[in-house]
């Protein structure tokens, strides 16, 4: 086999053109200190790195997620502790105010301190997260939940939706709540039950549900609609009577009278309860002939009327016996009311507090998984330095030597051994 000198030239300039060439990917895996500087190089490796880059990207989304919703929720709690703290205050307030030997200027300090809670509570339901939306105007997070109108009532504008975020594959986690059933639409009176005093009454009463004797009887009033009306009339000697009636509708109107009809009656001892349709009412001090309280099976309220009651009750003025006793069931309503909506604030914020715990786990897990890809792709990439040097030495030596061979190969002729 006869090999020409162009042919081994050729050669020669071949394997030093693909040595040249590996000296140049070692020195960019130096440089770098990537063993993968493109697919060609280690196409299944290069897939393997593709598909861990983009779970991490996928970790990496849904960490800042949950780093946003634990901001979120983190606010929320916060925001709802210092509303049970400033219902606890105002409940403070409302038995100072139950005090009806109370002098007239600390009854108008005591209106000041209630209406400075009050629009502290308005503030805190209007609570913003991190990225500037309102936290409790479920899925409306640009709108202000809560607003005070003309006449003074606060009203809901958000829905009873929630924003939720994905924290992890297939995991979601609010970053909103809605204000309602937190704020209003909280059960008044006990536990839905409340009593309310005519405008009318003369006497010197006041009542209160003191408790429900029968649940399912209640249950069944609520799902009707049958609402109470308490009348006392002239017994015999000077003696009050009582009579119940119950129907549907607002008790005074045109479709409750249709509806009603007596389900409790007899004489009435100053101080005794009134037990009817599975509840209990309890009856402070003396009514006079004509008095009426009404009783509601499902009255709901808000945390800003039950607050803003107490201020309307604080800066009126008692003409009289009678007009202390309307102040005082106003008051005590408005006590009786505070209990359902420290209840309804403990409840949202345990809520909020598990969601809270749930999503920083889920964080935990996130941030494990993520570091464990990332160090998998490291190794995947990443070049064994010490080794891809030793590599590059030997590679540029042997490259050197080629080129000095072929050198002096390519100076070589047969005339040199003929002038020889």
């Amino acid at each position: 086999m006869r090999i020409s000198t162009n042919e081994f030239l050729l050669g020669s300039l071949n394997n030093m053109l693909s040595q040249q060439t590996n000296v140049n990917q070692l020195n960019q895996q130096i440089a770098t200190g990537q063993s993968m500087l493109d697919a060609s190089s280690n196409p299944a490796g290069a897939s393997e790195a593709v598909g861990i880059a983009n779970t991490i990207a996928s970790y990496n989304y849904d960490l800042g997620n949950a780093q946003a919703a634990t901001q979120s929720l983190q606010n929320g709690v916060n925001a709802l502790q210092q509303v049970t703290t400033l219902l606890e205050q105002v409940q403070q307030t409302a038995v100072q105010a139950a005090n009806v030997s109370i002098a007239p200027a600390d009854r108008q300090a005591l209106a000041q301190t209630a209406q400075a809670a009050l629009q502290q509570l308005i503030q805190l339901a209007n609570t913003q997260g991190p990225n500037g939306g309102y936290l409790f105007s479920g899925t409306k997070a640009n709108t202000v939940p809560f607003s005070t109108q003309t006449n003074g009532q606060v009203v809901f504008n958000g829905d009873a939706g929630s924003n939720v975020v994905e924290i992890g594959p297939s995991l979601t986690a609010p970053s909103t709540i809605t204000g309602s059933g937190v704020f209003t639409g909280i059960p008044a009176g006990g536990n839905g039950v409340a009593v309310t005093a005519a405008g009318t009454n003369t006497g010197m009463s006041y009542a209160l549900a003191a408790g429900v004797t029968n649940v399912s009887q209640v249950a069944a009033a609520r799902l009707a609609g049958t609402q109470y009306a308490i009348s006392f009339a002239a017994g015999g000697g000077g003696s009050l009577t009582y009579a119940v009636a119950s129907g549907t509708g607002t008790p005074g109107s045109a479709g409750f009278a249709a509806t009603s009809g007596v389900v409790a009656a007899g004489s009435f001892s100053a101080g005794s309860d009134l037990t009817f349709g599975g509840i209990d009412v309890r009856v402070t001090g003396t009514p006079a002939v004509g008095d009426s309280f009404d009783v509601q099976t499902n009255a709901t309220s808000s945390m800003f009327q039950t607050v803003q009651d107490l201020v309307t009750a604080l800066q009126t003025t008692p003409a009289n016996a009678a007009g202390n006793a309307q102040i005082q069931q106003q008051i005590e309503n408005v006590l009786a009311n505070l209990g359902g909506a420290q209840t309804s604030a403990l409840t949202a914020q345990a809520s909020l507090g598990s969601s809270l715990a749930e999503v920083q786990a889920v964080q935990q897990q996130d941030s494990n998984v993520n570091t464990n890809a990332e160090s998998q792709l490291s190794s995947l990439q990443s070049v064994n330095l010490p080794e891809v040097m030793a590599n590059y030495s030997e590679s540029i030596t042997a490259l050197q030597a080629s080129q000095l061979a072929f050198a002096k190969v390519q100076g070589l002729t047969l005339f040199n051994y003929i002038q020889a």
